[in-house]
């Protein structure tokens, strides 16, 4: 894991938000912002939805029919976002 970006944003009782390379090239591929991130991990619409052992995954459903997941890990300090999944709504 190898972080790209770090942007200083309080959420869930961190200090800032890394995203790992694999979550930057995710985003870029998937058109999704940091701010939708950022908005995904402050006001999510689902928590608690299937991650790996240790990750959280968030999900939001967005006014343009689109749901971003982000997919992450938390220490005490920093929010390190590992992947993010958008999807068309139904």
């Amino acid at each position: 894991m190898a972080i790209e970006h770090v942007i200083h944003e309080e959420v869930l009782g961190c200090e800032s938000i890394a995203f790992d390379e694999h979550a930057v090239e995710r985003m870029n591929e998937r058109k999704v912002t940091v701010d939708q991130v950022v908005k995904v991990l402050k006001h999510p619409d689902e928590t608690g939805l299937p991650a790996d052992y240790s990750r959280e995954r968030y999900r939001k459903n967005f006014d343009n029919g689109v749901k971003i997941d982000v997919v992450f890990e938390r220490d005490p300090t920093q929010i390190v976002v590992i992947t993010v999944v958008q999807r068309k709504g139904r």
